[in-house]
């Protein structure tokens, strides 16, 4: 199967031309929390291992080879639902992962199919429906966001929108 991309809200380029701090953490995940799109929470070590240099040492880690996690565990827990197919592994970057207070610019999640989830990683519970809808093709193409209900082209124009603030924002 090819190479899918979920979604993009912001300049890819400009994430990989960007000087940021850059971790990595690979992670084995069971085929049917795939298959069934699961919500797992990853308990992220404190160290991750720098994406850089692949632990070599470069100067965006400090030579150290790793970057640093929030020290609490709660801090540094993210929470990310799978997509549906991992086979051949997917890689999912996520944008300062723990906050715009932390270090860590971007955080790769290394996810690949086993037998057993690995270490620190849970599947949870999805969020109430009311939150967001799991999925617009259950609630006719539409989504519950804070007790309103909206349409597909109402939340990515928002999101869009939002992306472009974000964008000027930061200058990129």
């Amino acid at each position: 199967m090819g190479r899918a991309e979920l979604a993009q809200l912001i300049d890819r380029d400009g994430l990989d031309a960007s000087d940021g701090s850059r971790g990595r953490l690979a992670i084995a995940i069971p085929a049917a929390w795939a298959r069934d799109g699961a919500d797992i929470e990853i308990a992220v070590p404190a160290r991750v291992t720098c994406a850089r240099c692949d632990g070599g040492g470069c100067d965006s880690c400090a030579r150290s080879g790793a970057h640093r996690a929030p020290a609490e565990v709660a801090a540094r827990t993210l929470r990310l639902r799978l997509p549906p197919d991992l086979s051949g592994g997917v890689t999912l970057r996520l944008v300062r992962p723990f906050g715009e207070r932390a270090p860590l610019d971007q955080l790769l999640v290394e996810l690949r199919e086993d037998s057993a989830a690995s270490p620190g990683v849970h599947r949870v519970t999805p969020p109430p429906s009311d939150a967001l809808a799991r999925s617009p093709t259950a609630n006719g193409g539409r989504f519950r966001v804070l007790g309103a209900e909206l349409g597909a082209p109402a939340v990515i124009a928002t999101l869009a929108a939002i992306a472009a603030v974000l964008g000027l924002l930061l200058g990129r």
